[in-house]
């Protein structure tokens, strides 16, 4: 599903996923995910152009765009912004509390953080999926042919919060869990390239100083990682709270039964 994007690493297709219903798969170029391109080159944006992509969902906080120098205005794309989390999340306090949940051992550190992401998110999902859905109608009411404008969506390097979205998003599209689960690894391919730079980046930013510096790595790069066996406890976590996919679009993000039934059509 990978793109070769320059200075974009991880971007990828949602789409190619077999669902639970017989001969059905996932659309293609309808949604896409991936890192921040605020790097990207001029070749790169005519990549994006190529793949239609006409609007980018950019879900990092306001002090995360200022560290990395702002954000790279595309021609022919409009950015729209939509933080997962407000700014009095992103503390200082609240920030090391939350890399202490992505970096620890197990399953249950990285679970609390992926429920918070759903529950600050919830809003941002509801903007993204009503925006892929008008995209579809616009593409269907101008007749046989016509290519959908396409959705580019990410975080910073777009393995936590892009990939929990993603994550759901196929969950509620009936993907089996078990693709649900290798499509989050899949992060862990595209973030190979550039995964010593952002271990080398959280350990410059002081991240789990206080553990030793070898523990502190192994910390960094289970952040920057992407375990199947963390979107697998997240889908328990997911069922046990909301009782499916279901239950947390229709009560926290507010989609409507219809607009589920559109989306998996």
């Amino acid at each position: 599903p990978f793109h070769p994007i320059p200075l974009v690493p991880n971007f990828r297709d949602i789409g190619g996923h077999p669902t639970t219903s017989p001969s059905h798969h996932i659309r293609t170029g309808i949604l896409y995910r991936g890192s921040d391109p605020s790097r990207i080159t001029p070749s790169g944006i005519s990549l994006l152009h190529s793949l239609h992509i006409t609007t980018d969902f950019d879900l990092r906080s306001a002090q995360q765009i200022q560290n990395t120098g702002g954000y790279k205005d595309m021609e022919g794309i409009t950015r729209r912004w939509e933080p997962v989390f407000a700014e009095e999340a992103y503390t200082e306090e609240a920030a090391k509390r939350r890399y202490e949940m992505y970096g620890a051992e197990g399953t249950e550190g990285i679970v609390r953080a992926f429920v918070e992401i759903l529950g600050a998110g919830a809003g941002m999902f509801g903007v993204v999926l009503r925006h892929v859905l008008e995209c579809v109608a616009v593409a269907e009411s101008g007749g046989e042919g016509v290519q959908v404008q396409a959705t580019f969506i990410h975080c910073t390097t777009g393995n936590n919060r892009t990939g929990v979205f993603v994550g759901v998003l196929l969950m509620l599209l009936r993907v089996p869990h078990d693709e649900v689960c290798r499509e989050y690894a899949l992060s862990e391919v595209g973030l190979a390239p550039t995964r010593h730079v952002n271990v080398e980046r959280l350990l410059g930013k002081g991240a789990f100083g206080e553990y030793g510096a070898e523990e502190a790595r192994r910390r960094c790069e289970r952040m920057v990682g992407a375990r199947e066996e963390s979107m697998r406890a997240l889908i328990e976590e997911v069922e046990r709270r909301w009782g499916g996919p279901e239950g947390y679009f229709l009560q926290d993000v507010g989609l409507s039964e219809e607009e589920v039934e559109r989306l998996r059509e």
